[in-house]
C-alpha cells in the first residue's frame, strides 16, 4: 500500500482484486482493509473515488480480517467503471458526494419501458454514480430497519427472472460529479440533458412587445411598478445616478411560489426591451466547463447589445450546496451587472436553497417577493383567465373562495380542466360549448395546487360538519378554535381575543379524527397541509426542523390554511 506524496492521508495507491461475494455483487460497494479506510480519514460507508484509466465513486465497506492491507476488493461492474482488470494499481481517494437532484439513465427497451421511476429510484437507492457509469438493478442494503425486498418484488413483476443481469448506463446527473441516490432524488429513464453537450438553445434573445401590460398584472402591480422605476432608473437614466454619485448598476432577484407569474412579470415589465433569457436548470445540468461557457455566452451576448439578463430558476444554477464552478459562474455575472446598459434579473421559486453570493452588493442586491393570491386576487385571475370565454351562471366568488394556494398556472390548469368537461357535454349534446359552474367545480375535484406537495394531499369531499353524526362538543370546540378566527377576524381584533392557535384531538383509533378534519377543512373551505408525525423524523441532524419548517412555510403560503400533524405521538 503506497500513498502519493502530494496528499498522503487522502489517497491510496491499492490492488483491484475482484470481489467474489454475492452480498456486495453489482451493488455499487467495494471492501477496503480498516487501515485503509483510517489512512483515508473517512468512516465505513462512506463514498470514495476510484481512478483507473477513469475516475469513478463507490460505497466502501470494511474487507474481512484475512484481506490484504494493500488490496482492495471490487465487482465486475466497479472494475469497469474505473477501467480497470484484476491485478491493476487503482487510486483509492476519499471524494465529497452532493445528495443528487437528479438522476437521467439508459438502459434497455425492455428495462425503460417495463420499470418505472419510482422503481428505478428504489434500486437505486443509496448508490453512488457517476456520468458514464454502469449500474446495476440490484437493490443496495441499507443497513438495519431496511429492506430490499419491496424493490425486488417490484423489478421481478416488471422485467421478470433477467432483472438481476440487467445494467444500466447512467447519462446525467445534478448536481454534476459523484452524487448519492437519496429518497427525494429525480431518477427517470433518458430524459435532460446530458453532461458535456452545452447547446445555445439555452440562450434566447428576443426584443417583442409584451403580450398584456403592467396593469393586467393582478396581484402583483406594487412589484412590477417598483422593477419598470428601477430599469427606467439603470438602462434609460443612468446619468442621474452618476450625478449623484451612485452607479447606474441594477441586479433583481424576484422570488415567489411556482407558477405565481415571476417571468410574466419580468417579459411585461421589459417590454420592447432587449431580453436575453438563460434556462437555470438547464444550464445547471451541464458539466461544470460548460455550464461556466453557457453562463459567459450569456453575458457576451447581453453585453454586445445591451438589455436585460433574465436568469429563470437560478437555484438550479447555483443551489446553496456550493461547488468550485460557481465562483466562475458569479465573476461573469458581476461582469454583466457592471456594464452600462446592462440589468440582470433572476427568478426563483426556492430562494432559501440559492448561494448566498448572489445577493452581493455588486451583483442581485435587490429583491422583489411575489406572494400568493388571495380570494380578490385569484377572482381577479379567473376574470382575466376567462375573458373570452363562452361562459353560463359562474359564480367566482365561490370559486375563489374554494381556491386558497392556487396561483395563476393552476387557476389555467383548473380551467383546461374545465373547458375538457364542457366540450365533452357540448359533443354529447350537440350543443355550442360553454363552461358552467359545474364544470369549474368538477374540476376542483382533480386540479392540485402547486404549493401542495402530494404527499400532503387531503381527500376533502363534500363533507361539512353537518354531516358529522353526534360529537357535538368536539364540532363545537373546533368551530370556534378554527372557523370563528378565519370568518370572523375584525371580531377579535376588536374584542382584544387571542384566537386558538392550535387543537389537539385524541381518541382511540378508528374513532373519526381524520374524518371531523377533513369536514371541518370543507366546511371553511381550508387548504390542508397534512403529514404523519413519523415522517418529520429523520437521523439527519436538522433534517426534522427543516422538514417542519418547510411544512409550515407552505401552510403560510396557502393561507387560509389547516396544518393536520397525524399521529403525532409518533
Amino acid at each position: 500500500m503506497t500513498a502519493p506524496a502530494d496528499d498522503a492521508g487522502r489517497q491510496l495507491t491499492l490492488t483491484a482484486r475482484l470481489n467474489t461475494s454475492a452480498v456486495d455483487s453489482r451493488r455499487g460497494v467495494i471492501r477496503l482493509h480498516p487501515s485503509a479506510v483510517a489512512a483515508l480519514g473517512i468512516r465505513e460507508w462512506d463514498a470514495v473515488s476510484l481512478t483507473g484509466s477513469r475516475t469513478t465513486a463507490a460505497v466502501a465497506g470494511l474487507a474481512g480480517p484475512d484481506t490484504p492491507v494493500g488490496t482492495v476488493l471490487l465487482d465486475d461492474v466497479a472494475l469497469s467503471n474505473a477501467g480497470l482488470r484484476e491485478g491493476t494499481a487503482v487510486i483509492v481517494g476519499a471524494v465529497t458526494v452532493y445528495g443528487a437532484r437528479s438522476v437521467t439513465l439508459s438502459g434497455s427497451s425492455l428495462a425503460s419501458q417495463s420499470i418505472t421511476p419510482v422503481t428505478l429510484r428504489q434500486a437505486l437507492l443509496g448508490k453512488v454514480v457517476t456520468v458514464g457509469d454502469a449500474v446495476s438493478l440490484l437493490p443496495r442494503d441499507l443497513g438495519p430497519g431496511t429492506s430490499t425486498s419491496e424493490a425486488s418484488r417490484r423489478l421481478a413483476a416488471s422485467v421478470g427472472i433477467s432483472w438481476t443481469s440487467e445494467l444500466l448506463t447512467v447519462t446525467g446527473v445534478d448536481p454534476y460529479g459523484p452524487v448519492s441516490v437519496q429518497p427525494n432524488s429525480l431518477v427517470t429513464w433518458g430524459v435532460g440533458v446530458a453532461p458535456g453537450t452545452p447547446s445555445s438553445s439555452r440562450i434566447s434573445v428576443e426584443v417583442a412587445s409584451p403580450v398584456m401590460v403592467v396593469e393586467e398584472l393582478k396581484g402583483s402591480q406594487p412589484q412590477a411598478a417598483k422593477l419598470v422605476e428601477w430599469l427606467k432608473l439603470a438602462l434609460d437614466e443612468p446619468h442621474l445616478l452618476k450625478t449623484l454619485g451612485a452607479g447606474a448598476n441594477l441586479g433583481v432577484l424576484v422570488s415567489g411560489p411556482a407558477g405565481v407569474g415571476k417571468v410574466t412579470l419580468v417579459r411585461t415589465v421589459c417590454g420592447d426591451r432587449r431580453l436575453v433569457t438563460l434556462d437555470g436548470p438547464e444550464a445547471g445540468a451541464l458539466a461544470p466547463d460548460d455550464r461556466r461557457g453557457t453562463v459567459a455566452s450569456a453575458v457576451k451576448t447581453v453585453r454586445d447589445g445591451g438589455g436585460v439578463l433574465l436568469i429563470t430558476d437560478v437555484d438550479a444554477l447555483l443551489p446553496a450546496t456550493v461547488e468550485p464552478v460557481a465562483a466562475l459562474i458569479l465573476s461573469e455575472l458581476r461582469t454583466a451587472v457592471a456594464t452600462e446598459g446592462v440589468a440582470l434579473i433572476a427568478t426563483s421559486a426556492r430562494p432559501d436553497q440559492l448561494d448566498a453570493r448572489l445577493r452581493a452588493p455588486d451583483l442581485c442586491d435587490r429583491e422583489l417577493s411575489l406572494p400568493l393570491p388571495d380570494a380578490a386576487t385569484r377572482k381577479a385571475l379567473l376574470e382575466s383567465l376567462l375573458k373570452a370565454v363562452p361562459t353560463k351562471d359562474l359564480d367566482l366568488d365561490e370559486i375563489a373562495s374554494r381556491t386558497p394556494g392556487f396561483v395563476v398556472a393552476d387557476l389555467a390548469a383548473l380551467i383546461r380542466e374545465a373547458a375538457l368537461r364542457a366540450a365533452s357535454r357540448a359533443s354529447a349534446d350537440g350543443q355550442p360549448p360553454k363552461l358552467s359552474q359545474e364544470d369549474l367545480v368538477g374540476a376542483l375535484t382533480v386540479i392540485r395546487p402547486l404549493s401542495r406537495s402530494a404527499g400532503e394531499e387531503l381527500t376533502v369531499g363534500n363533507v361539512t360538519l353537518d354531516d358529522v353524526g353526534d360529537m357535538a362538543e368536539a364540532r363545537q370546540a373546533l368551530t370556534e378554535a378554527v372557523l370563528w378566527p378565519l370568518q370572523h377576524p375584525d371580531t377579535f381584533a376588536r374584542l382584544g381575543v387571542d384566537p386558538p392557535r392550535g387543537v389537539l384531538l385524541y381518541g382511540p383509533p378508528g374513532c373519526g379524527k381524520t374524518f371531523i378534519v377533513r369536514a371541518l377543512a370543507s366546511t371553511g373551505q381550508l387548504s390542508v397541509h397534512t403529514v404523519k408525525g413519523s415522517e418529520l423524523m429523520d437521523k439527519w441532524v436538522g433534517s426534522s426542523e427543516k422538514a417542519v419548517r418547510e411544512l409550515f412555510r407552505r401552510a403560510r403560503d396557502s393561507a387560509p390554511s389547516l396544518v393536520f400533524l397525524d399521529e403525532i405521538d409518533a
